[in-house]
């Protein structure tokens, strides 16, 4: 598990007690998102789409956006 955790790249938050750690590809084309539960469980890699938000009026690009749905813009940057 501690060598899941150091290549975390970032976290993401969804509601007060949950969320998903994301390690990022070396091309930044996918992510893999490690679930916070006891067994750290981590997805396999999903794509990053550029997916239009009406609100910004820009593409914002997303992992897995029919699925897990995480915008990279609020994924928070990971110290290590």
């Amino acid at each position: 598990m501690n060598s899941m955790v150091d290549q975390i790249h970032g976290y993401y938050t969804y509601s007060n007690c949950c969320g998903y750690g994301v390690i990022l590809s070396d091309c930044g084309e996918s992510a893999k998102l490690v679930m916070n539960n006891e067994d750290c469980d981590v997805t396999d890699w999903l794509d990053i789409e550029y997916v239009f938000d009406e609100d910004e009026g820009e593409f914002t690009p997303v992992i897995d956006p029919n699925g897990f749905n995480v915008p990279l813009n609020l994924v928070i940057r990971a110290s290590n």
